[in-house]
């Protein structure tokens, strides 16, 4: 027979490590993180939760999946998410299976797959890939077919709308050329069919859901204000969209502003603000931003 003391002091230790677990501080509480929301000027999104403001960390490409409860993004090579459960959020952490050499992750509309580009070996090349949630977890990637079986695609960010289509932009070798430009991928019969090239042409494209405008990233356009700047264009009841005009000031830096991503509510929109692009860690920083878009669309576009 063991001593009681043992007993007794099994008993203290499993009532301590339940009381230490019932008074837990969850990572986060509420809508968007629990964090105020902003206004008509960008803010950095959840600092000290999600964004290390200090120089030399790097957040990016943040994302929310259509219910709000799911939110995606990198920090340096990795792609980290935090989820809304019935125990508030959850403390960020990495999907091992998406590789460090990812970049552009975009959480899907239902929360159960993340989608990036990465390195197509051995073409090495970009090519779209993704990770679905299983039972044990986040799948290996697999390569998104066969709408971007490009041949030397180079370069590709791109965004859902509320119907799964798919607005991206892509590079690549077409013969002894290079095709450069914006295109919409319609979700059809349960895949996508080919994309169709439209008349934007800006890097990364932010879709709203109801596909009514977008948001993208470009750079030397006459009064463009940094690096890169994000510029907003309409879709028109005929489908052709607007020329695309800067978000000015409250929006955009001396700095790189890009990888636009619009809340399914339409109220925000996310995006990167960084000092590069990241290929240097003791030079780069980025940070996460939201901001408010009801003062720069029309009242029917909110």
């Amino acid at each position: 027979m063991k001593p009681k003391w043992n007993t007794r002091y099994w008993i203290v230790t499993i009532v301590w490590a339940g009381c230490v677990q019932a008074t837990a501080e969850p990572f986060a509480i509420g809508p968007y993180l629990g964090q105020t929301p902003p206004g008509s000027t960008a803010q950095v999104f959840a600092p000290g939760l999600i964004c290390d403001a200090r120089p030399h960390r790097w957040e990016s490409h943040g994302s929310f999946s259509a219910d709000g409860n799911t939110f995606c993004f990198k920090r340096r090579g990795y792609v980290i998410i935090t989820e809304n459960t019935d125990q508030n959020w959850t403390t960020p952490k990495r999907i091992k299976s998406i590789p460090s050499s990812s970049f552009s992750p975009c959480v899907s509309l239902d929360a159960n797959s993340i989608y990036f580009m990465d390195i197509d070996n051995p073409s090495n090349f970009y090519h779209p890939f993704r990770c679905q949630r299983t039972s044990d977890g986040w799948s290996l990637p697999q390569k998104v077919e066969p709408l971007f079986n490009y041949p030397g695609l180079s370069h590709g960010g791109f965004s859902f709308a509320a119907d799964n289509s798919i607005y991206i932009f892509i590079t690549w070798q077409k013969g002894v050329g290079r095709v450069r430009g914006t295109f919409y991928v319609p979700y059809v019969n349960n895949t996508w069919a080919r994309a169709v090239k439209l008349s934007v042409d800006g890097g990364a494209p932010g879709i709203a859901p109801d596909e009514s405008f977008m948001v993208f990233n470009t750079s030397g356009q006459p009064g463009g204000l940094g690096a890169t700047d994000l510029y907003l264009t309409l879709r028109r009841p005929d489908g052709t969209w607007t020329e695309a005009r800067n978000l000015g000031p409250r929006i955009n830096s001396a700095y790189f502003e890009y990888a636009a991503r619009i809340s399914w509510d339409k109220k925000y929109m996310f995006f990167t603000r960084a000092n590069g692009w990241g290929e240097n860690s003791y030079r780069d920083t980025a940070d996460i931003y939201w901001v408010e878009l009801k003062e720069y669309l029309p009242e029917s576009y909110r």
